[in-house]
């Protein structure tokens, strides 16, 4: 474990040292993603000021959402975005390179992107957050901040297992991108807004079927002191436990399909 934990660091370091042989392309790409989320934050609050609420939700409370969301998939996307393009290694043939190396394929597979590829989307959620939480008079105590921890640990590994599985499904499918474009984005773009505006079917499903839900919606009862406000309070305490259930989850799928691995014949 720890041998295949210092090959990973090894690995993401050479690839955040290549990345960062491009400094004007890294740098672009953080102010790219930036104005993207800035758009969307403007949508946000003239959707928010236009109407005065969202389900009786106020507009800090709304982008506090959001916040969570992106806080989340900064971290997914420094670790797990490149499954998404799995299918590509496969129907290529360059997976078949992790096989035929003295380390587990997984971690090889984790370890082909750059840690630091997220780092427009941490920065803006950051900053997005302390705005969010300061306006919405969030009261910080110990405990809170332990919350938050576990939050965004158990939040990443929700997102991550999300595209874990999608790469998983390529083992079967030869397909991952559709996956994604089809299932993940379009429920990860539903977690923006409070999940009560949707039909009980939605809730269930962000839930129980894609439990994204964990990542913001819930937490966000605990850091407003509106836990009591749910129909069942303890759920606003499992994202860490949903994260590490969720993720060994998907991890077994891409075992399994691992084991009925046998290439694309091209």
């Amino acid at each position: 474990m720890l041998h295949a934990l210092r090959c990973y660091l090894l690995l993401v370091g050479a690839q955040a040292r290549a990345q960062m042989q491009y400094r004007f392309n890294f740098f672009a790409q953080v102010f790219s993603m930036i104005a993207t989320y800035m758009g969307q934050f403007i949508a946000l609050s003239w959707l928010t000021d236009r109407f005065g609420s969202i389900s009786g939700w106020k507009l800090e409370e709304v982008i506090l959402f959001y916040a969570l969301a992106i806080l989340a998939w900064g971290f997914a996307v420094s670790l797990f975005f490149h499954l998404v393009s799995f299918e590509d290694q496969i129907r290529e043939g360059l997976f078949d390179r992790a096989l035929v190396r003295p380390l587990n394929p997984f971690v090889q597979l984790l370890a082909g992107q750059s840690p630091i590829a997220g780092t427009g989307q941490l920065v803006f959620s950051i900053a997005a957050f302390l705005w969010a939480t300061g306006r919405a008079g969030v009261v910080w105590t110990p405990l809170k901040l332990l919350y938050l921890l576990g939050v965004a640990v158990g939040s990443a590994l929700i997102l991550g297992a999300a595209l874990v599985t999608v790469s998983a499904l390529g083992f079967f499918t030869r397909r991952t991108y559709t996956f994604y474009w089809s299932l993940v984005f379009p429920a990860r773009q539903l977690v923006h807004y409070p999940l009560n505006i949707y039909s009980q079917v939605v809730q269930w499903l962000l839930t129980v079927g894609l439990p994204f839900a964990f990542i913001n919606y819930y937490p966000a009862h605990v850091l407003l002191d509106r836990a009591a406000d749910l129909p069942w309070p303890l759920l606003a305490y499992l994202t860490p436990l949903v994260g590490v259930v969720a993720f060994a989850a998907a991890y077994g799928l891409w075992c399994l399909g691992l084991r009925s691995y046998v290439g694309a014949g091209s």
